[in-house]
């Protein structure tokens, strides 16, 4: 009540009744009191969560202690980081903790202590970056990540589930990549990651939240788990160290380099190919381990190389191709024979220079010289110069006594190598020797004769000239189908049986061979007469097939006995590798995996007889080598070609190297003598064959690319020895133009031989 009011009441109480104002009022002016102002919440509780907002309410009294009315109120906060206060004395709550609001009116002020809680959960922060990653290995410090409200508290009542993955640098991220919040953090215990070494980052996000990304970590190579090559072995010539020596890495098991506390011992073995590896071991420095001396040692062709140490995972070496090396013995592959005393020999001596592995040794041109060592003599015509490892001595005689000699055969650098010989007296056989035929003569009656050779020799075997002979037989059983004719100076017969209409059977004859100055010796012949089977496909000389897998082919059988063909014979087929390749009752052949199959049709008729084919089956797509072989059986002497092609079926290349593998005995040219090679035109194929060990490398090359059939050569060739064995074709490279290797596709054949 203002001095003003109160003066008028006075003054209205006097103008009434005095008695009404003295007796029954205050007695005067209310005393003065301190004025006060009361804080409360409007709503009762003196806590808010941040980022919630709570009203407070103020009432003042004056100094009368009458309340006034809309008071001019001014606010404060103690803490304004923790609370915020409006002019209308709304409060919110920012960052946890307490705050006195402080509302001042009428002089005097009034205080509210408030308590901020967090809020509901609404981010996540990295507390603790992650650090420490090597590959595979769990982080040395593992992340902490914190659940905060908006304006940044901890939510320790939050029970998230937080979920760590890369952001950033690629990999794989493993270990136990979830985590549940405990008193608002997340702790992670074994994050590893897996991955090429450079800076990572990772992001962590839980359910309604704002997610977050760590600094950026650099992931270092883990521990070494396995070998790689960096560089691939070349230029191999067996006994002298490689050209290209192998360089191998340690890797971690994400390929990257280990390059410290890696060191580690690295030996290298011949994987396939065989033969002999010295300096075959070395210890990796940084991370890598370089061969310096390693050799190979062996027959010509292709290697692989597979490099070990301990605990780690191996790694194989690309085909590495064993060339032959530097002269380091001799051999004596044909002896000197055929000669008599003070006469050029017949048969002049051939001596191979072959390196420490036994390969021709045919990058030399050696000279070799004969000497006689024991025996006494004079020796002409005892020089010769190796070719392609081959050293032919043209005119080598002996002058002197009869009797046994032995040569002594020389080269620079080289062992000598001993042979001995006895030179033989024309005029002093006291007999003849001939040499037996290797097995009977099988007639078919299909066939018009059958022929083989004996060879006529003295009783030392080493001279021919014997002179002129005589031939004379006899049969037991049956007539007239046998002739021996002499060929060659009397050095051998030609022998040739004719079954003409004999029966099924056998029969035998006794050849007598009659010499002037030799004597006589007999030839016992057998000839076994039988039914014939003969299987063919597309022509009756094709007896080597090609299929592909699921592709078919017919045969029938033709049956003959001495009446001529047999009709609807009793027929079987069988194949020997039914899951190569099947045939059926009728005689379809299915081609089933890759691979050889011989296939059979056997007859009993006339006491049973049986042929063959050969299949080759082959993958359906990828280069392939073919050779224009279509039959399998040879008769001895008798000259045949071969022709090798590469077919690219639908590819494209730019260089390959083929391994043409014919037969041989013990190392020498034994069932097929190579007589000349003819390269094909196509690309130019280089051409280099090993004549004892029967080998040929086709190399050939183009800058446009290799594409369908290509003639790769022709090989001519004459069988000399009865006997069995196969053709073999093989890539040891194949390159397509981007220098991709196109091995893994590629596919080679083989193909059975037998002479008889």
């Amino acid at each position: 009540m203002t001095a003003w009011n109160a003066r008028a009441i006075l003054v209205a109480c006097g103008m009434l009744t005095l008695s009404a104002c003295g007796g029954g009022g205050d007695g005067g002016t209310t005393p003065n009191v301190t004025p006060v102002v009361t804080v409360t919440s409007s709503t009762g509780p003196s806590s808010v969560a941040s980022g919630a907002s709570l009203q407070l309410t103020v009432r003042v009294t004056n100094n009368r202690g009458a309340v006034v009315s809309n008071p001019a109120v001014s606010w404060s906060s103690s803490n304004a980081a923790v609370a915020a206060v409006s002019t209308a004395g709304s409060v919110t709550g920012l960052l946890a903790g307490t705050a006195t609001i402080t509302a001042a009116a009428e002089g005097v002020t009034g205080a509210f202590v408030i308590a901020v809680s967090p809020g509901a959960p609404a981010r996540l922060s990295v507390r603790r970056q992650p650090a420490g990653a090597a590959v595979s290995a769990a982080f040395t410090t593992q992340p902490i990540v914190d659940i905060l409200d908006v304006a940044g508290n901890v939510v320790t009542s939050a029970a998230n589930v937080v979920t760590a993955a890369l952001a950033s640098g690629g990999g794989v991220l493993s270990g136990i990549t979830s985590a549940t919040s405990v008193s608002g953090s997340a702790t992670f215990v074994d994050l590893n990651l897996t991955g090429t070494i450079g800076a990572r980052t990772l992001t962590f996000s839980a359910a309604g939240l704002t997610a977050v990304t760590s600094e950026s970590f650099a992931l270092a190579p883990g521990a070494a788990a396995k070998l790689a090559i960096r560089t691939q072995p070349s230029g191999a010539a067996s006994g002298a160290a490689l050209l290209t020596q192998p360089v191998i890495e340690l890797r971690d098991v994400a390929d990257n380099l280990v390059t410290s506390g890696s060191a580690a011992t690295i030996t290298a073995a011949i994987l396939s190919g065989g033969g002999t590896l010295t300096a075959a071991t070395s210890v990796s420095a940084s991370g890598v381990a370089s061969f310096t001396a390693l050799t190979l040692s062996g027959i010509v062709g292709a290697r692989t190389l597979q490099f070990t140490s301990p605990s780690l995972t191996p790694v194989n070496s690309a085909s590495v191709d064993l060339a032959a090396g530097a002269p380091a013995t001799l051999t004596l592959q044909t002896s000197p024979a055929g000669g008599g005393l003070n006469s050029v020999f017949t048969t002049q001596p051939v001596v191979a220079v072959r390196d420490n592995g036994g390969n021709l040794a045919i990058n030399s041109t050696t000279g070799v010289t004969a000497s006689i060592t024991s025996g006494g003599g004079t020796l002409s015509g005892a020089n010769a110069t190796a070719v392609n490892g081959i050293a032919t001595f043209t005119g080598l005689s002996i002058t002197g006594a009869a009797g046994t000699r032995t040569l002594t055969f020389s080269a620079s650098g080289v062992p000598s190598l001993n042979a001995v010989v006895t030179p033989c007296n024309s005029q002093a056989f006291p007999q003849l020797g001939v040499n037996a035929l290797t097995g009977p003569l099988v007639g078919f009656f299909q066939r018009t004769a059958v022929a083989d050779t004996v060879a006529i020799r003295d009783l030392n075997g080493s001279c021919t000239s014997i002179g002129a002979v005589t031939t004379s037989i006899t049969y037991t059983g049956g007539g007239s189908w046998l002739t021996a004719v002499p060929v060659a100076s009397s050095t051998r017969l030609a022998v040739t049986a004719t079954p003409g209409a004999l029966p099924v059977g056998i029969y035998a004859a006794t050849i007598t061979v009659t010499s002037a100055s030799a004597g006589t010796a007999q030839v016992p012949v057998t000839f076994d007469v039988r039914p014939s089977v003969s299987i063919a496909y597309g022509g009756v000389d094709q007896k080597i097939a090609q299929l592909d897998p699921n592709a078919t082919l017919r045969i029938v059988p033709v049956v003959t006995n001495q009446s001529g063909v047999v009709n609807n014979p009793p027929l079987q087929f069988v194949s020997r590798s039914p899951t190569i390749a099947t045939v059926a009752a009728d005689g379809t052949i299915t081609g089933r995996l890759g691979g050889q199959a011989w296939i059979v049709a056997v007859t009993s008729q006339d006491g049973g007889a049986s042929d063959s084919i050969f299949v080759n089956v082959t993958r359906t797509t990828g280069p392939l080598l073919r050779a224009d072989v279509t039959r399998f059986a040879y008769t001895r002497n008798t000259d045949f070609s071969v022709t090798v092609y590469l077919d690219l079926r639908g590819q494209t290349a730019g260089a390959a190297n083929v391994v043409f593998t014919w037969p041989t005995i013990n190392g020498t040219p034994g069932l097929l003598r190579l007589n000349s090679t003819v390269p094909g035109l196509v690309g130019a194929p280089v051409i280099v064959s090993d004549l004892a060990s029967g080998t040929t490398r086709i190399s050939i090359a183009s800058a446009a690319g290799l594409t369908g059939l290509i003639n790769l050569g022709r090989f001519d060739f004459t069988p000399q020895v009865v006997g069995s064995s196969q053709f073999v074709l093989r890539f040891t490279e194949l390159i397509a133009l981007d220098q991709a290797s196109l091995l893994d596709s590629a596919n080679a054949l083989q193909y059975p031989v037998i002479v008889r």
